[in-house]
């Protein structure tokens, strides 16, 4: 029963010091280190949306191979096609090959945006203010990180 009130009490007066710290004025030492904390998450937040990005485009990639293997192998079935064979299924194949074509091209634009999205893009005619990737993105923070630590350290 003792026991029972004892751990009680810790309970109360945990919850008595969390409501005080709740309407204590906020200090600048204590903000900036939320801000450090806070730039941390995002770091691990765009580490993980690298991650996943990259998964994202190795599958792309396989795709990509084994397509380019199908054009291949329907490529010399096309060139070697026998005489006496069906007219009709050769023109299914050189179907088949434009078809697979497209989606070669389809999977390389989706690599190279996938590249772009994680290493960013210097300025190009297609993209004239280039594109900054998730890589820099996280740079950039890992310098606000510093700089803000710095200013703790001022403090």
């Amino acid at each position: 029963m003792t026991y029972i009130i004892i751990l009680l009490g810790i309970i109360a007066l945990v919850e008595i010091w969390r409501m005080v710290l709740n309407y204590m004025p906020i200090n600048q030492k204590r903000y900036f280190k939320q801000r450090d904390e806070g730039v941390s998450k995002m770091i691990w937040d765009l580490s993980f949306k690298v991650f996943q990005t990259r998964e994202l485009r190795e599958g792309i990639r396989r795709l990509y191979d084994q397509a380019k293997n199908r054009y291949a192998n329907l490529e010399t079935q096309v060139q070697n096609w026998p005489q006496d064979k069906d007219e009709g299924d050769k023109k299914r194949a050189e179907d088949e090959m434009v078809r697979l074509k497209r989606d070669i091209e389809r999977h390389e634009d989706q690599m190279k945006s996938l590249d772009a999205e994680i290493d960013g893009k210097q300025s190009s005619p297609e993209h004239p203010n280039g594109v900054t990737g998730i890589n820099g993105q996280i740079d950039s923070l890992m310098e606000l990180r510093k700089m803000i630590r710095d200013w703790r350290k001022g403090l």
